[in-house]
């Protein structure tokens, strides 16, 4: 194959090409607030060429990667996320000279490489490739905490351990397939000849497995909290944003739109069931800000999983608008939690901390309500329309047990949510105490621009609304193959 027949997505090479020149400049001479400028420009040219490809598509299926519109937006969303999360870390440059380093800003940009590598894959290897690179990358960032410096390595060696088996089953899952199939095509294994049935079911039930540690899906998800609690805040918003959308845009890759088998229908109706109970159940027991937003996490993957095992005509739009406003809302939340930080003050990651801040602070008060109100399905936020259309899906297949558990679930997570508005709304415990606030202008843009984000996209649901999703990957009449 000569070079200008290998099909490659423009950005994995945009951003390639700007880890290397990271890299390069970081040997020439080190500079934190350089690589920041260096990763945004790199993020700005790949969010720009998004749409563009080199090279022809293999039309036998055999290529490595595939972009449609459905790799264009989530790539977009990840993209987007990533600039964010950079914009929130520059408080961390600021704030010790001696901790941070260089790596810093490349860790989250190695980890934008694999997220997009998972999101265009076609093939086994670029998607555990990605899957890796983008875990590594996770596992670098958690330890770059300021205090205590001893919890982020904590979190890094159970996210390393953890990580660690889920990836090995995810692996001899990609064993089994190609053992049964002799392809490396992201795609289900279909038994074929005197292959024994049991191998393609045990090959698909191990790579969901490995994808439903890397959701936090229940029973699989106890470890996003201690991570996220150790890791710092962009680094948190990184893990539940970034790494939701390229794993839930690889499970909608691999198992396609149409419906299920038997056996997967059944699997995946009680890991949605247990994802929401577990996750809202969680989150009521939380003093921690950002152990609550892990739970909380975890039941917004159950909310897409429903829309994920439901397929039809309102599929698409119930999981791109799910995604558009979970990632919305989530960035609000991280970025209005990053903007109340000042030095030598409170860090935003306990509740406590919130009390009084419509007194205070009451711009950054209404934004985080804005963003709570969206994550709780509450009008004006965006979230509110996407989970009406989580809802009809539901509805359309009448999958009444889970719409009963998508109604619990989201009761129980009106009042964690509303519990940190009714703090942020109580009388300060020091009505005399004054913050010290410094000036952070581009946190402050971004907060506007999150915050417009989810008022107009509440206001204008209709336009996030498109055909997006891939096709299903299995064809009909072969999906008997693995009824099992």
């Amino acid at each position: 194959m000569i070079g200008h027949d290998i099909f490659l997505p423009t950005p994995l090479l945009v951003i390639s090409s700007g880890i290397m020149i990271m890299l390069a400049a970081m040997v020439w001479r080190r500079s934190v607030g350089r690589s920041f400028a260096y990763g945004l420009v790199t993020l700005l040219l790949s969010l720009a060429v998004v749409g563009h490809h080199t090279g022809r598509m293999s039309g036998n299926g055999d290529s490595l990667f595939i972009q449609d519109r459905w790799t264009t937006y989530t790539a977009i969303l990840i993209i987007f996320s990533t600039m964010c999360i950079l914009f929130m870390s520059w408080r961390d440059v600021a704030h010790d000279g001696t901790t941070l380093m260089d790596e810093y800003p490349l860790l989250f940009m190695l980890g934008t490489l694999g997220a997009l590598a998972m999101v265009f894959s076609a093939n086994y290897m670029p998607f555990f490739l990605g899957l890796e690179i983008l875990g590594i990358s996770i596992m670098g960032l958690v330890t770059f905490r300021h205090r205590p410096v001893m919890l982020g390595y904590e979190a890094a060696m159970k996210y390393l351990v953890l990580s660690g088996a889920s990836s090995a089953i995810l692996l001899f899952g990609i064993g089994l397939a190609y053992g049964v199939t002799g392809s490396l095509r992201f795609m289900p294994p279909i038994a074929t000849g005197e292959v024994p049935a049991a191998l393609p079911v045990a090959a698909t039930v191990m790579v969901l497995v490995g994808m439903f540690f890397k959701l936090s899906a229940v029973p699989f998800h106890m470890w996003l909290l201690d991570v996220m609690e150790g890791a710092p805040i962009p680094v948190a918003a990184f893990l539940a944003v970034v790494s939701k959308i390229a794993i839930f845009s690889s499970l909608v890759r691999y198992f396609g739109t149409g419906a299920q088998p038997p056996f997967l229908n059944d699997i995946l109706s009680v890991v949605i069931i247990l994802t929401i109970m577990v996750g809202n159940l969680l989150a009521l027991r939380q003093a921690s800000l950002t152990r609550l937003l892990a739970c909380s996490s975890i039941a917004h993957v159950g909310y897409l999983l429903i829309a994920f095992l439901c397929p039809g005509h309102l599929q698409s739009g119930a999981i791109t608008v799910y995604l558009a406003a979970y990632t919305a809302s989530t960035l609000g939340v991280f970025a209005t939690m990053t903007a109340f930080v000042v030095p030598d003050g409170p860090d935003g990651t306990v509740i406590a901390q919130w009390r009084g801040l419509f007194f205070r602070r009451p711009f950054l008060a209404t934004a985080m309500s804005l963003m709570l109100f969206s994550l709780a399905g509450i009008p004006p936020g965006i979230g509110f329309f996407a989970k009406f259309e989580v809802a009809a899906t539901g509805v359309e297949h009448q999958r009444d047990i889970l719409l009963c558990v998508l109604v619990i679930g989201s009761i129980i997570g009106l009042y964690y949510y509303l519990n940190i508005i009714r703090v942020m709304m109580a009388a300060p415990s020091s009505p005399s105490s004054t913050l010290n606030r410094h000036a952070r202008p581009e946190l402050t843009a971004l907060v506007i621009v999150l915050t417009i984000i989810v008022v107009i996209g509440g206001l204008f649901p209709a336009r996030a609304i498109h055909p997006l999703l891939p096709a299903a990957t299995v064809p009909p009449e072969t999906r008997d193959g693995i009824r099992h």
